[in-house]
């Protein structure tokens, strides 16, 4: 029996049917947090993860990536071989011009939006190979407890800078770029398997914040349960957000 025990938190402002699919096939505990505003979603997850003591992990999983149980168990697997501080899969950049590329980049974009670029790295490079990263966003990422305790989740940015957050103001920098800074800060390496590969569907879906209410769902996962040939995931709705 796995001593892995990971919480997943799915950031939700959208409803997009293949990604609500793919984590049904997940066989973990579940916490969405629907049609919220950032940087919102990120503290509620922190708080959430660290009041919870008997979770090992949390699993980022954004609005628009299609998680796969096959993923989720090689991950495990590297967690339990090698106990990884971070490590994630991979996705296609974009369905469009991009698409060739995974959601990896070679360094570390900077902070400031002014003229930044993102060095992609092609999908015919390195494949089914794990790679130390510079930025991944948060594509099905591993984060273990003892990370989540010690770097802080956006908004807060360690590093010194004058540009503001997407949420503040047009432009600025995004959570995963603020998060991957924060590793750097510290010097706590990131991984991804190129193995374990998604679809994102980015600029899909109808963006529902502000037209749907927020709410927070939690999904208690029961091992002992079968439904449909599925572990069964149990629905509560734990609160309110506002």
């Amino acid at each position: 029996m796995s001593l892995i025990k990971p919480l997943l938190v799915y950031w939700r402002p959208k409803d997009i049917q293949q990604v609500l699919d793919g984590l049904k096939e997940i066989p973990c505990d579940q916490l969405f947090l629907n049609y919220m505003p950032y940087p919102y979603i990120y503290q509620i997850t922190t708080a959430f993860f660290l009041s919870n003591p008997k979770y090992t992990h949390l699993i980022c999983s954004p609005n628009d990536l299609v998680p796969k149980r096959e993923v989720y168990d090689k991950l495990v697997k590297h967690i339990e071989e090698k106990n990884y501080p971070v490590i994630s899969g991979v996705c296609n950049w974009d369905t469009g011009k991009y698409k060739d590329y995974w959601n990896v980049t070679v360094d570390l974009p900077p902070l400031i939006y002014v003229g930044r670029m993102y060095h992609k790295l092609s999908k015919n490079r390195y494949p089914n190979t794990l790679l130390k990263v510079p930025w991944a966003g948060f594509p099905f990422m591993f984060i273990r407890r003892d990370i989540i305790e010690k770097v802080p989740f956006p908004p807060t940015c360690l590093k010194e800078t004058d540009e503001r957050p997407v949420w503040e103001k047009k432009g600025g920098f995004g959570g995963d770029i603020c998060w991957a800074h924060n590793l750097d800060y510290y010097k706590i390496p990131q991984y991804v398997d190129t193995g374990c590969s998604m679809i994102h569907l980015r600029f899909h879906g109808e963006m529902l914040v502000g037209v749907k209410p927020p709410s927070i769902e939690f999904f208690k996962y029961d091992a002992s349960k079968i439904e449909h040939g599925l572990k069964e995931l149990t629905k509560s709705k734990i609160q309110s957000s506002r």
